[in-house]
């Protein structure tokens, strides 16, 4: 395995509620990502909740796998792995070593990027507050590498964000969502193959939510 540059992509902690959508709002694929079907891919959602991390792994993995290609969720080879914890050099050695070990050269990752509150003023016919999240342009933190990436503050769950209701009583939850792939076998400039940022609003559970956001960002990294 040539360069392993590893960064561990998914954090994602969703609340239980109502009915959930999901919406792409950008996407990028290299041009070249064709080579990435042969890689021994593992799927890690990057999230310290375990019901979260188990149904996005599966999700993501049987997606993967309806394309050709060879996939591994976390959980049932590192389930100890603890995505979300910071990245030290120690723990930098350890991940790296435990890729070489299972012979993993791709790695998929998820992340919770950001949390809001829509909210509907009762008696005033129905505004809505306006959500601009900014997702639009390519993120310059991409491009480093796996480690890079991984060791970014801004690549870190930002689930816990809250914003206050005030007079407010009906509320959507909207999450913002981060998938990347890195192919370990390139140079770290290079290791960077497709991102997709979704929204998802009024996330319904974690294993329905995760079907839901599986199938459209594969539909984004399709060729």
């Amino acid at each position: 395995m040539k360069n392993i540059k590893l960064a561990f992509l998914i954090p994602l902690s969703l609340v239980l509620t109502c009915c959930s959508s999901v919406k792409v709002l950008n996407s990028w694929k290299a041009s070249d990502v064709e080579t990435f079907r042969d890689n021994n891919i593992l799927v890690v959602a990057r999230t310290a909740n375990e019901e979260a991390r188990v149904a996005f792994e599966n999700e993501i993995t049987r997606e993967i796998r309806a394309r050709g290609m060879n996939a591994t969720p976390s959980y049932t080879k590192f389930p100890k792995l603890r995505p979300n914890d910071k990245l030290t050099d120690e723990r930098k050695d350890e991940i790296k070593n435990l890729l070489q070990k299972e012979g993993f050269n791709g790695v998929v990752l998820s992340v919770v990027k950001d949390y809001q509150e829509r909210t509907r003023v009762v008696g005033t016919g129905g505004y809505e507050a306006s959500v601009n999240y900014g997702y639009t342009d390519f993120p310059t933190y991409f491009g480093g590498g796996f480690y890079v990436y991984y060791n970014n503050p801004l690549s870190y769950s930002n689930e816990d964000i809250y914003v206050p209701e005030s007079e407010y009583t009906i509320t959507s939850k909207l999450y913002v969502l981060e998938t990347v792939a890195y192919d370990l076998e390139q140079q770290e400039s290079k290791q960077l193959v497709a991102w997709v940022t979704s929204e998802i609003e009024n996330p319904s559970g974690a294993a329905a939510t995760a079907n839901s956001y599986a199938k459209a960002i594969a539909k984004r990294f399709k060729n």
